[in-house]
């Protein structure tokens, strides 16, 4: 970003005359696209612009200061701010800044240190929350460079930015958390950049400290006498790395076992010093030495579950951690539990060895002449086939301390849910033809029967050929999205179940019309959200064949969020988390006499 002045008498010949960049190394500016956002004030001689980008000391989001002069400018101070700044205005002798989340007053009558003489909160970051009778409980992770400290707000559920207190979670981000009967779990931990060497000036590798200190955290909080908040226990543990952006599911496989499902990625960085370059980091390996680092990314996310015994809230007890990813494994699915069974899926590849397609011939086999003895042996190269499978994952939780993990069985996609006690296994995912090994690129909704031993598939549906179509799997029920493969078409919602035949049937008949394709699909106890784009749909599913509409609405602007951190109610609507711009809501009309969904 850079703020030029130029002399323009002779509209011929437009001359430079000053220019101030912003930015050390890379920054941006909304008043690239939005003249609005930069003020020039000739009268104060001053020029005011918002911008973001990385400097010496970091990332920075500021309002740089510059003097207006008759043929220069000149950068004086900046104005600090924690989010993005939009706008930026004198007020008698004062300047005014502001971003989504505070109004800065600032004095400015030393342009190279502008003092905050006032900050006025606008938003706190909410990234989940929860609806606890006539109040929100509102998590800021605290996991992002702007971010405050992990922080458990408390507001009222129809005034959501009155907050009525607020408990200061720690140093550690927020992981995880669940609400149940009335007690509110939050799981914290160590953030990890992955399997990372330091090397000293001279390439050698430099010993990592183990601190051995605790990295992951349970807390447990009655929140049944809102706005007051009570912890009631906690306890930590030290377990491996729990891996970059790491994103906890909780589920129940017993009534008091809470298991922590989930995992983050893990980078590993590597570089080579040269000619003294500062010490990088790297893989321990011995390579040529090159003066230029770079990353370099393994494994996937997912594939550790983490048990707790909550049935004493005052005194939780870490029980085990079972980490599937550490065998090559990745694209862990969610985890789904009942009976004290926690069930969830992951893809691998496996070589077949002596199997080619149709058409494709095996490598020449090699002729070697044995120089002292002459004898001619022929070597056949290993051929075969590289496959991608998925596999279901099921750990018995009777012992919480030592879960039993059971030999994984081959299904046809990646785990979508479960009904009749883990009996029904629903999957997504390509058919792939045993002989050719090609697939048409439809990707189908398996159902298949699980003994515990093997699976079996039941029956198939095709999914649309046109992306998205999301599945939901509720109980029997299934909700999935079907976008409009032409403009003569209307994007669908379909409901499906499987009969007692074992063959899929629709619930709704004809499917419901939709004003645009879903994205994603959500329930909150009989409420069913239908995300697409920023917007919502609001259903009442108590009836799954005759679903009733409530609402529909969302955030203004392109502000994102995450619709399985929401929560919500068929008889209130849905909040949803804004992360930095704190919380929006849906609501529904106060009466339960709606007609039914649309129809196409």
């Amino acid at each position: 970003v850079a703020v030029s002045l130029f002399d323009v008498k002779d509209p011929t010949k437009p001359a430079l005359l000053s220019k101030v960049p912003l930015g050390d190394n890379y920054s941006w500016s909304e008043v690239n696209s939005d003249e609005k956002a930069l003020t020039v004030l000739p009268d104060a001689g001053l020029i005011l612009v918002p911008y973001q980008g990385y400097t010496t000391n970091g990332y920075a989001s500021q309002v740089q200061l510059i003097d207006l002069g008759a043929t220069s400018l000149t950068a004086r101070g900046v104005i600090e701010h924690r989010l993005q700044p939009r706008r930026a205005t004198l007020h008698g002798d004062r300047v005014l800044s502001i971003s989504g989340r505070e109004l800065i007053t600032v004095d400015a009558t030393d342009r190279d240190h502008p003092t905050v003489t006032a900050d006025t909160a606008l938003s706190w970051p909410v990234d989940r929350l929860f609806v606890q009778g006539d109040f929100l409980l509102e998590i800021a992770n605290g996991n992002s460079w702007n971010s405050d400290d992990p922080t458990l707000r408390v507001t009222l559920a129809n005034q959501v930015d009155q907050e009525l207190g607020a408990f200061n979670l720690g140093k550690f981000p927020v992981l995880g958390a669940t609400l149940k009967s009335g007690r509110l779990y939050v799981a914290q931990g160590q953030v990890d950049t992955g399997i990372i060497y330091i090397l000293d000036a001279n390439g050698e590798q430099v010993a990592v400290p183990d601190t051995n200190a605790p990295n992951l955290f349970l807390s447990i909080f009655d929140v049944s006498q809102l706005p007051k908040i009570t912890q009631l226990g906690a306890t930590s543990a030290i377990v491996p790395q729990l891996g970059w952006s790491p994103n906890l599911q909780p589920v129940w496989p017993r009534p008091e076992i809470l298991v922590w499902s989930g995992g983050g990625g893990w980078p590993i960085w590597w570089g080579w010093g040269g000619g003294g370059i500062s010490p990088l980091a790297r893989v321990a390996s011995d390579v040529a030495s090159t003066s230029f680092a770079r990353p370099w990314f393994w494994g996937g996310s997912g594939g550790r579950l983490l048990a707790f015994d909550v049935s004493n809230a005052n005194a939780p007890q870490f029980k085990s951690n079972l980490d599937l990813g550490t065998n090559g494994w990745w694209s862990f699915s969610s985890t789904f539990a009942t009976d004290g069974l926690a069930f969830l899926s992951h893809q691998t590849s496996e070589f077949i060895e002596g199997v080619l397609p149709p058409g494709q011939l095996p490598p020449t086999p090699t002729v070697v002449v044995d120089k002292e003895t002459g004898q001619v042996v022929t070597n056949q190269q290993p051929f075969g086939t590289w496959v991608q499978r998925y596999y279901l994952d099921v750990v018995d939780y009777t012992d919480a301390a030592n879960p039993t993990q059971r030999k994984p069985v081959n299904i046809p996609g990646t785990l979508q849910g479960i009904s009749v006690g883990g009996a029904l296994l629903y999957t997504s995912g390509y058919h792939w033809d045993p002989v050719t090994f090609s697939t048409d690129n439809t990707e189908w909704l398996d159902a298949s029967a699980y003994d515990g031993v093997s699976a079996s598939l039941v029956d198939s549906h095709s999914l649309s050929p046109s992306w998205p179509h999301p599945v939901l799997v509720d109980g029997k029920n299934i909700f999935v999205g079907h976008p409009a493969e032409t403009d003569k078409e209307k994007n669908l919602l379909e409901v499906w179940t499987l009969s007692d035949t074992g063959k899929f049937v629709p619930m709704a008949n004809p499917p419901l019309a939709l004003p645009s394709a879903a994205q994603n699909l959500a329930v909150f106890g009989d409420l069913l959200a239908v995300q697409n784009g920023n917007d919502l749909q609001l259903f009442n599913k108590t009836a799954p064949s005759t679903l009733v509409f409530l609402g529909e609405g969302g955030p203004q602007g392109c502000l994102g969020y995450t619709l399985g951190n929401a929560d919500g109610a068929v008889d209130r609507g849905l909040w949803l988390p804004l992360g930095d711009y704190g919380v929006a809501r849906v609501n529904v009309p106060p009466t339960t006499s709606l007609p039914p969904a649309r129809s196409p």
